[in-house]
């Protein structure tokens, strides 16, 4: 079963090759988002299933957006997109319960698994849609 999923991430090229990649696996894409605000505006209107959020966003950081997402849902399912591959992320990522961190570059069965380790996640939280 596919997800309804929000990405969040602020390159074009990006953001299709992720629409591309996590269709071609089932999913549907039912917004995008380039900055902070308008993936909190997108979340509220089309409460998405799941969250592809970039930590790089031209208004402030994911690691912001994230926390003002929480607000407004504690239970939002989000999984961190980075170019970094610092530990640093990783452990901030893990605290603000991200479900899973994926590093650019990424591929196809990268991108797969991660989804797999999300569905697993969700299943345990009982998840409603």
């Amino acid at each position: 079963m596919g997800f309804r999923i929000l990405i969040v991430e602020d390159s074009p090229v990006m953001r299709l090759m992720l629409q591309e990649m996590l269709e071609a696996q089932g999913h549907q894409i039912v917004a995008q988002a380039d900055s902070a605000a308008s993936a909190l505006k997108a979340y509220r209107e089309t409460k998405p299933q799941l969250v592809t959020l970039d930590i790089s966003l031209p208004d402030k950081d994911g690691f912001a957006a994230l926390k003002e997402l929480r607000h407004s849902d504690p239970s939002a399912a989000v999984v961190i997109i980075t170019g970094s591959n610092q530990e640093k992320i990783e452990a901030q990522a893990r605290s603000m319960k991200a479900l899973g961190i994926l590093h650019k570059p990424f591929d196809q069965n990268e991108l797969a698994a991660l989804m797999e380790q999300v569905s697993a996640a969700l299943s345990k939280r009982k998840w409603k849609y």
